[in-house]
């Protein structure tokens, strides 16, 4: 996973208006499979978050795998997802 610069900063104010410190990334069942969701969380005593840019993101490790090909982004002033491995058939 990677979270440029511009999602950075949008995030930290994102965790900041909303008394977070964290995005935790699950997977979901969807029709083409399965894909990422992701909530603002707060750490918890014994989170072992990764670090991605600065940003702590908890996910156990099928999520990491999953997680490989997404980059987090701004595009038109809003956060959003992009994933090189998306098959586009939903």
């Amino acid at each position: 996973m990677k979270i440029t610069n511009e999602a950075k900063k949008m995030l930290e104010e994102i965790f900041s208006s909303n008394d977070c410190d964290c995005l935790k990334a699950i997977l979901q069942k969807s029709c083409c499979g399965t894909s990422l969701v992701f909530n603002l969380a707060k750490l918890k005593d014994g989170d072992e978050p990764t670090s991605i840019n600065g940003i702590s993101v908890l996910m156990e490790d099928d999520v990491k795998k999953r997680a490989e090909t997404i980059t987090i982004t701004v595009e038109n002033g809003e956060l959003a997802i992009q994933d090189e491995a998306s098959s586009g058939c939903c």
